[in-house]
């Protein structure tokens, strides 16, 4: 049954479960429409009251400002939560899923709100087809049931799969399902990090060997007298090094310097 059909959300309710399935068509221009619809949905779903919560973002790929993630925590889900209408299943989570597809990449913008330890204090579970999460509901084929136990301490698995259409490479990741949002987080830290190298690139290039050891040690917090201990140079010559450093990279603050650590990630 449909109960609400907005511009870019459409949100039905599966009575027989009481499951509440909120599904993007389109994506929000904005972050304001993007909380008029979310609003929507906590409103509903302060009303309904569902045990089950899904939500398909398959067409979501509309990227979040840091003000919006942190409001949906707190003003979205935290109500939804405390309101304590939604259930929990075996293993303890929420009985709420998303449906994110397959190319996890573009929705990790979304997904970040909850990848960042909520003050809502509660963790989704992810999906890549609604039929998966809809198993998940219902317990069907081992999903949330396990015959075996399952071995925590077991190491991940990358599988190369060949080569697809398009000529990519086609990897699989097999990891525990508690393991998620760390593993996640850590594709989405070298995501940015390789991003950042192919676009500074040039720059750091432009370094010296001498401006790339001076910046190591600006990376690890050194000082300028530390560093010239350490390089056996004086404090002049440092602060020459440190000020070339800051004109090529084209960086005024410390911070933007520290992004540079990632030329150094063996």
């Amino acid at each position: 049954m449909d109960v609400y059909n907005g511009p870019h959300l459409i949100i039905t309710y599966e009575q027989e479960c009481s499951r509440l399935i909120s599904a993007w068509k389109s994506n929000p221009p904005n972050d304001l429409e993007y909380r008029k619809e979310l609003i929507e949905h906590r409103n509903i779903a302060l009303i309904i009251k569902p045990t089950q919560i899904m939500w398909l973002i398959e067409n979501l790929t509309f990227k979040l400002s840091d003000s919006t993630m942190k409001w949906v925590d707190e003003d979205i889900s935290g109500p939804i939560v405390r309101a304590g209408f939604i259930g929990k299943n075996k293993e303890g989570f929420y009985e709420m899923a998303f449906v994110v597809g397959k190319d996890v990449l573009a929705y990790l913008g979304v997904m970040n709100i909850f990848l960042q330890k909520p003050s809502s204090c509660f963790i989704p579970s992810f999906f890549a087809t609604e039929k998966d999460a809809v198993n998940w509901f219902n317990d069907d084929a081992g999903i949330k049931s396990h015959t075996k136990p399952i071995n925590h301490d077991q190491s991940m698995e990358i599988n190369f799969k060949g080569i697809n259409e398009s000529g990519k490479l086609v990897f699989q990741f097999i990891e525990q399902p508690t393991k998620f949002n760390s593993s996640i987080n850590s594709f989405k830290t070298i995501i940015e990090h390789n991003y950042f190298m192919k676009n500074n690139i040039e720059k750091y290039s432009s370094l010296t060997p001498r401006e790339i050891e001076t910046l190591k040690f600006i990376i690890k917090g050194y000082d300028n007298k530390q560093i010239s201990e350490k390089m056996h140079i004086s404090i002049n010559t440092t602060r020459t090094h440190r000020n070339r450093i800051w004109q090529k990279l084209e960086i005024k603050h410390l911070s933007d310097c520290l992004e540079y650590k990632c030329f150094f990630i063996s």
